[in-house]
This record gives structure tokens, C-alpha cells and sequence, in this order.
């Protein structure tokens, strides 16, 4: 399988699903997780299904939010006309700069297509595979680092450290504003997922689904085996292995760091909930 060179896996849960995303090198990821590269953008009648999670994942099928009756996110008034999707980039890149810091956005971010590529992302960390192409994030510097003691190899700690200007953004990010932002532009979303080949159902619903995916992501203890059958790293775990994309890249940044991220995605959740409402007599938002 040919190498990827120094491609960023980069997403944001809504923005912050970017932020976490990042965290990972993808070349790193491409040689650890052994994916098979797609290029062709998911097309589907309706919203996916997560697949199968780990059994040390809660199934997508038992999260709160699928559980729950059918809720709508109720939008701002809008101060301002939105541009059009394909002209969007700098108005939202400005939102996002405006979340993340001005320098960190210029350093990190990829500015094109911004909205599209983050759906899209959004979209793919439930999946067994994440394309790449359409990454919103720069690569980081260094690359994977594993241990190889006698017989076996492993993870190296050291990689954490690779993470902190990603784990920067994940602080500087205020979940209210992110959620604030996010609904400014939610038609945009809307049509980007439209786009990205599903006539029906609601972003925000797959963005849910992907939240709680990502809140079930296993928490090694130890060391992280790995075992390189060809070429390419795999975790040695089956259970690890067969995890979704978001999940190996909560895997794959620490255990401290995955404990934080997962802690903003909590507070991220419970400000899109306290922004929705059942969806009967109400009018939704496609």
C-alpha cells in the first residue's frame, strides 16, 4: 500500500471534531491502522449507521441520542444573509479563527472548503475507514514512534507529546461559542451533508451519533501493542483493531488526552442538546 505523506487527520466535531482529528499524523495512521484509501465521497438514500462497535464500546444503538424522540435544533434569527456554500470559506474561516486563535488557525488549517471537508470528516469517524483527501488540518511535525522491545512493539509515549498545539486548540475552543457559531451556519452544513450524497435526515443527527461513537472509544491501559503483518502497523489488540476511525484517534493520542477530549465532547453535547426540541409541530431545519 503506497505511503501518504504528511497528510493530517484533522476534524472538529462541528469544528472541534477538526481539532480532535488532528491530533493524529495521518501517514502515522496509515501505517498503524492498515486502511485502504477510498476517494470516492459516501453516497447513501439516508443517513449511515454506525458499524459494530468494540465490546468495550457502547453499541451506537443504546447512546441517549438515539434513544430520544426525534429533535430538531432550533436556528438563530439571521443578523446577516449566509453566503453560498462554495463562497463560505472566509467567512466561516473567520468564525473558526475567532474559536481556535487567529496564529493557530493560520498555522494549522487548511482554508478551502472548510465546511464540506469537516462534514464530510464528521461523517467518516464513524466509519471503519476515513478517506483523507479532504482533511481540513496541516500535518504535524515528527512522525510515529514505536517501540521495539525484543519480540514485540508498541506504542511509544513520546508521540503524545506531538499533540500538545492540537490539544491548545482543544482548550482555547469554548463549547457555547463553538455551538453558537456552528448554528449561525447550519444551513450550510445542512447542504454540505446534502452535497455529500444524503437526500435525507439532518446533519446534526449523524453529528450526534458520531459524538456518542466517540465518548465510547476504548481507554488502553499500558502499553499499546501493535503488530506490523506487511507493511503497514495495526493495533494488536483485535478489539482495538476493529474500532471505528474516531475511536483509533482517541486510541492513538493518550490516555490523558483522550480523557480531555472526551470531556469537551460532553460539554459540546449538552449545548446542542440544550439547543433542540422535539421535532412534532415544529419545523425542521432541512
Amino acid at each position: 500500500m503506497k505511503r501518504l505523506d504528511g497528510v493530517e487527520i484533522g476534524a472538529l466535531i462541528i469544528l472541534m471534531a477538526g481539532i480532535v482529528l488532528a491530533l493524529l499524523h495521518w501517514e502515522s495512521v496509515q501505517r498503524m491502522i492498515g486502511y485502504v484509501l477510498h476517494e470516492s465521497a459516501p453516497v447513501a438514500a439516508s443517513a449511515p449507521t454506525l458499524p459494530a462497535t468494540p465490546k468495550v464500546s457502547a453499541s451506537i444503538a443504546s447512546a441517549p441520542a438515539s434513544q430520544a424522540a426525534p429533535q430538531v435544533l432550533r436556528l438563530p434569527a439571521a443578523s446577516a444573509p449566509l453566503p453560498s456554500l462554495h463562497a463560505s470559506d472566509q467567512a466561516f474561516g473567520h468564525a473558526v479563527g475567532s474559536l481556535v486563535g487567529r496564529k493557530a488557525f493560520a498555522q494549522w488549517w487548511v482554508p478551502d472548503h472548510l465546511i464540506l471537508h469537516i462534514v464530510a470528516t464528521i461523517d467518516n469517524l464513524g466509519r471503519a475507514q476515513a478517506p483523507v483527501r479532504a482533511w481540513p488540518l496541516r500535518a504535524a511535525p515528527g512522525q510515529l514512534l514505536v517501540r521495539h522491545d525484543a519480540s514485540t512493539l508498541s506504542l511509544d509515549p513520546a508521540n503524545f507529546r506531538r499533540y500538545d498545539p492540537y490539544m491548545a486548540m482543544v482548550r482555547a475552543v469554548d463549547p457555547a461559542r463553538l455551538v453558537a457559531v456552528y448554528l449561525r451556519f447550519y444551513p450550510l452544513f445542512q447542504q454540505a451533508w446534502r452535497e455529500l450524497g444524503y437526500p435525507k435526515g439532518q446533519f446534526n443527527d449523524r453529528l450526534l451519533q458520531v459524538i456518542d461513537n466517540l465518548l465510547a472509544a476504548p481507554e488502553p491501559q499500558g502499553r499499546i501493542l501493535l503488530v506490523q503483518p506487511h507493511v503497514l502497523y495495526q493495533y494488536a489488540d483485535p478489539t482495538l483493531e476493529s474500532a471505528t476511525a474516531g475511536q483509533k484517534v482517541l486510541m492513538r493520542v493518550g490516555p490523558a488526552n483522550e480523557r480531555e477530549i472526551k470531556a469537551r465532547l460532553r460539554e459540546l453535547r449538552a449545548q446542542l442538546l440544550l439547543r433542540m426540541h422535539p421535532a412534532s409541530g415544529a419545523s425542521q431545519t432541512h
